[in-house]
């Protein structure tokens, strides 16, 4: 007998990032706990506050809700958002689901992700990311960042403020600088603040218009030395194989979430094999996403990636998971693919008993 429960955490930020979407000071994280005889297996999942390229908590639960007990979903019954947003809840869902399962297994022959994947690191690299802030504040928090070991930032930013913040950041530090904003830019009207960013040393500029103008995006690549770099639009492999035909992007966060564990590291390697780099991307997570994510980013050390333990950025992970130290996350090493959270106080959106 296999019995599923699913809970829901709130996940506040012990500062707050503003972006150009919204302000990310707390964030919903879905737990969905597989009890199957003698073992238990837990996997993570980060859920979008609003309408928007991922699916929200109540989306994944109507997906959640379709799901058989090998893995699988349907949109047939229950999907709260249109067509296009319900199937990649579906996606999304599969993979959480099968996430849970992985690590059951995991901790059933008592190895973590990190060995099964063949990682032989014990700790990787990480980035750091700040928000919309007043120059000040910006310059005061890339030192705090690159003091604790990142080895480059990603500063939100908009066409409503100017790049002064950004080039504080620039002054203050000496790592690579990454410009994300957010799909908030428009290839006509924000011609002049586009200009402003490109005229800066940046790293790249990450996801300039919304996710479908991929073309309106590929000028934009076609016309600046600066790389261009996607996040909303890399929801597939498919739309990372239009990106490169395009030539739309040359860095490409893959959000693990959006894959699963066995699509992101094909991700990877597709995006690698078409000459895109790629970074393992976050979305605020507690420690067992985290754990995951800087297990998958160790076995590619393309580029550092947003694996830096939740003690840097919540008030209070439920995972516990141990934050960075001498400039580097450790790994999970433990069996599973990240720590057992904590679901005191957490909300229990569903359960099911499934019998063989």
């Amino acid at each position: 007998m296999t019995a599923f429960t699913l809970f829901q955490a709130s996940l506040e930020l012990a500062t707050s990032v503003p972006a150009a979407d919204r302000v990310h000071d707390a964030r919903p994280s879905l737990f969905l706990r597989v009890i199957d005889d003698d073992a238990e297996g837990w996997s993570e999942c980060p859920a979008a506050v609003g309408p928007g390229v991922d699916p929200t908590a109540d989306e994944l639960v109507a997906a959640l809700l379709d799901a058989d007990d090998t893995g699988h979903a349907g949109v047939e019954r229950g999907a709260v958002a249109p067509a296009p947003q319900a199937r990649h809840a579906v996606k999304v869902a599969r993979s959480f689901l099968a996430a849970a399962y992985l690590d059951l297994g995991l901790r059933r022959e008592q190895r973590s992700l990190a060995a099964a994947l063949g990682v032989v690191a014990s700790d990787v690299g990480f980035a750091g990311v700040i928000g919309i802030e007043p120059p000040p504040r910006a310059r005061e928090r890339a030192r705090e960042l690159v003091e604790l070991g990142a080895s480059r930032l990603r500063v939100k930013v908009s066409p409503l403020v100017s790049t002064e913040a950004l080039e504080a950041v620039l002054d203050a530090t000496d790592v690579p600088i990454v410009a994300d904003a957010n799909g908030s830019f428009e290839p006509v009207t924000n011609q002049r603040e586009l200009d402003a960013l490109l005229a800066l040393p940046l790293a790249w500029l990450e996801q300039p218009f919304a996710p479908d103008l991929l073309e309106c995006t590929a000028a934009l690549a076609s016309r600046t030395t600066v790389p261009i770099g996607l996040d909303e639009s890399a929801t597939s492999l498919e739309a990372i194989r239009e990106s490169a035909r395009l030539g739309a992007a040359r860095v490409i966060c893959v959000k693990p979430f959006r894959f699963g564990i066995p699509g992101a590291l094909e991700a990877r390697r597709v995006a690698a094999s078409l000459g895109l780099r790629t970074y393992v991307g976050g979305y605020f997570e507690a420690g067992l996403g985290r754990s995951v994510l800087a297990s998958l980013a160790a076995l590619d050390d393309d580029l550092d990636g947003d694996v830096a333990a939740p003690c840097t950025y919540l008030t209070s992970d439920p995972c516990a998971l141990p934050g960075p130290q001498s400039g580097r996350q450790p790994l999970h090493v433990t069996p599973g693919c990240g720590p057992t959270p904590n679901v005191d106080g957490m909300r229990v959106r569903l359960e099911r008993v499934a019998s063989e």
